[in-house]
């Protein structure tokens, strides 16, 4: 008996050890391109990652460095951050399964043996022979693909292999002054080329070599350093603090911190900090493809600002047209978001009877106005999320709140919209918008949402 238990907590702690935890703001939209080609919430999928759409922005920057690190410690296994690990000591709660597939779009663990949880676990995230310098190539790989189509002017330096503060793409054939213009596909083929990983981690050498390398060329600089931080020193500080006061406000720079290393991220967080304009974040959050795109704008783009004189706002839905997504179209009625494409909140009462998920009359008319919108406006996609108030259990809403988000992408299917235009989420009654107290209330909590947005770029 007392093997049995060894065995069973042993194989917990084996699976939290390597569980991925790509990112806990609930909900991933539950893409079927996403993770089946993925297979594990820390392996990325690159081809997922697209330019990011910059309607409304304007460059932040107008020349970048891509720091990467390629000396011995990357190649060590990769393990995910301690946050990532610490998120999963609730495996071990008996409702885990339940907020897991609330959380990451109906994944399901519905076995009460705690070993089969791990044995699932283990298969899900296969992560045991991936090295920490292919986790970092596939995040550098991945930025690169999620790069706007903009103007830049981009380089790549290594430390470590095979040489200190080698710069691995960006100046001219025969010039050592002319920078190239960023291109995305011989980007990717630079990184493709880091292929080794040894020697030590001067990075202070190459924070130099950057400060030299943008000494002749006018506008903003980024710079991000991809590394687990490790043996690095108040050398590599002081390189930044230089760095820094060399180009003052044009140059931020962005750490991005791979592996479990707590001494590591704090030399990321340290280096991050005497960019003063920059931030420091963790490797694992960036397989959110949202995170991503969060952070390439934050990195890269800047809302463009409106002519003073000019109060544009051309299909008078309230958002300015400089900054709305959807333009060219509004209906009077409808909500629209910050980028002004449509929110449509329709009630399950019209859509479904209660506890149903079979479309009633009025909901099919409804989503035949749905479904002209999208024939209407080929630049919109559409993501449907399923939501319920809470009676009865979790997992029996779990599965009414998919049923019926389903049942909404069916019907538009149906419709003649092609099914890469339409996601769905389902979220049981863990996102309600009213009390679940009354009965009133909970009729507001049954619904479907149905968010639009701006496709041109995907």
């Amino acid at each position: 008996m007392r093997n049995i238990i060894v065995s069973i907590t042993m194989t917990l702690i084996f699976c939290a050890g390597f569980l991925g935890c790509a990112d806990h703001d609930p909900p991933v939209i539950n893409k079927a391109i996403q993770h089946k080609a993925s297979k594990g919430y820390h392996k990325f999928y690159v081809k997922g990652y697209k330019p990011v759409d910059a309607t409304g922005y304007v460059k932040k920057v107008d020349n970048f460095t891509l720091i990467f690190d390629p000396s011995a410690s990357m190649t060590e296994a990769y393990k995910s951050s301690y946050e990532c690990i610490a998120c999963h000591i609730d495996y071990q709660n008996s409702s885990y399964a339940e907020k897991h597939a609330v959380r990451y779009g109906g994944k399901k663990f519905a076995k009460k043996n705690k070993k089969h949880y791990a044995m699932d676990c283990n298969r899900c995230h296969e992560n045991l022979a991936y090295s920490k310098l292919e986790f970092a190539k596939n995040l550098a790989k991945g930025i690169n693909q999620a790069i706007p189509n903009l103007d830049y002017k981009g380089t790549i330096r290594t430390f470590g292999y095979p040489v200190y503060a080698n710069l691995h793409y960006g100046l001219k054939d025969n010039d050592n002054k002319k920078i190239l213009t960023y291109d995305k596909q011989g980007y990717g083929r630079a990184i493709r080329k880091i292929i080794d990983a040894d020697g030590v981690s001067p990075l202070h050498l190459t924070l130099d070599a950057v400060g030299r390398d943008w000494y002749d060329h006018k506008g903003n600089i980024a710079v991000i350093i991809i590394s687990d931080g490790n043996d690095m020193g108040e050398k590599t500080i002081i390189a930044a603090e230089d760095l820094k006061a060399r180009y003052g406000d044009r140059i931020c720079i962005y750490t991005i911190h791979i592996g479990d290393s707590i001494s590591g991220r704090r030399v990321m967080n340290k280096i991050a900090l005497e960019g003063e304009c920059g931030f420091a974040m963790g490797g694992d959050s960036l397989l959110n493809f949202e995170k991503m795109e969060d952070f390439i704008k934050k990195v890269f783009l800047t809302k463009a600002k409106l002519d003073d004189d000019c109060n544009c706002d051309e299909d008078g839905d309230g958002v300015p047209d400089a900054l709305d997504e959807c333009p060219g179209g509004s209906i009077p009625g409808y909500m629209v978001g910050d980028d002004g494409c449509w929110n449509l909140v329709l009630s399950a009462d019209v859509l479904f009877d209660f506890d149903k998920f079979n479309l009633k009359p009025k909901g099919i008319i409804a989503l035949k106005h749905v479904s002209d919108l999208l024939k209407k406006y080929k630049f919109l996609d559409l993501h449907i999320s399923g939501h319920t108030d809470n009676y009865g259990s979790m997992k029996y809403n779990i599965q009414l709140s998919k049923q019926r988000a389903q049942s909404g992408l069916n019907f538009l299917v149906k419709q003649g919209i092609d099914p890469k235009r339409l996601s769905i989420s389902w979220h049981s009654y863990t996102m309600p918008v009213a009390t679940n107290e009354n009965a009133a209330g909970r009729a507001l909590n049954r619904r479907l949402e149905f968010k639009f947005k701006n496709n041109k770029n995907n």
